[in-house]
């Protein structure tokens, strides 16, 4: 007797944050989780980033390209599955910031609460003399994603910035052309933002930082020491790897 099929996936609808569009989406499943559940348990950023892609792949429908979603789009969205599938609050534990306590807080973060914040004033575009226009946008989930992570090389936030900066170089207007850097090679990538000034630069940076994300302030008092604890969580990793 062949085993019936179980739990026909009811469709939900959400709205991406960085265009406005209407996508339908399902909750992901067993077979799913038990794939993000796997890739969090080597601690391997590739991995984990290529575990929430296919999950996005799998339970987005099919009319959409999920490779153009930006980084908080894939974290609202990976969020809005995972409240389908599990629950509307995600519990998960604090360390009390009381250096002579050891006691973790377990506290609840309501998903409703949680939705990226897109500053329309952030400039994204810089002037280059009078005969070019560099125009910044964030990157793909994919792009960050297919960033070099060696576990092995040292990094610090400057690298990281430095690299995620050179992500947010969309185009160059010139007098002739409009270059898309992801036409070009990487190294001349590289040269072209060396060739900036600080002042240029400094806006692109700030751009970079600027980034949306997930956030959400938390404060509780610890059950052992009483110590009032606040917390600013941030980003998919804070909240559920």
């Amino acid at each position: 007797m062949a085993l019936p099929k179980l739990n026909q996936t009811p469709s939900y609808e959400l709205t991406v944050p960085s265009t406005g569009e209407k996508i339908q989406y399902r909750p992901f499943l067993v077979k799913e989780q038990k794939i993000l559940l796997m890739a969090m348990e080597t601690r391997d950023q590739k991995l984990v980033f290529k575990a929430i892609y296919d999950t996005l792949n799998a339970c987005v429908s099919d009319e959409y390209n999920v490779s153009k979603l930006k980084t908080f789009d894939v974290e609202y969205i990976f969020l809005q599955m995972r409240s389908r599938a599990v629950g509307e609050t995600a519990e998960i534990n604090l360390k009390c910031q009381n250096e002579e306590c050891d006691v973790s807080n377990t506290t609840k973060i309501p998903f409703s609460e949680l939705e990226p914040i897109i500053n329309k004033d952030t400039i994204n575009k810089v002037a280059i003399g009078d005969k070019y226009t560099l125009n910044l946008e964030y990157p793909t989930f994919l792009q960050i994603a297919n960033m070099d992570y060696d576990e092995n090389k040292t990094t610090t936030a400057a690298s990281d910035i430095f690299d995620t900066a050179l992500l947010c170089l969309h185009t160059l207007d010139t007098e002739d052309e409009k270059v898309h850097f992801k036409d070009e090679p990487k190294k001349d990538a590289e040269e072209f933002m060396g060739s900036l000034t600080a002042k240029q630069f400094e806006t692109i940076i700030e751009f970079a930082e600027a980034i949306p994300t997930l956030k959400h302030k938390v404060e509780l008092k610890c059950i052992k020491c009483n110590n009032e604890n606040e917390y600013n969580l941030k980003g998919m990793q804070d909240f559920f790897l």
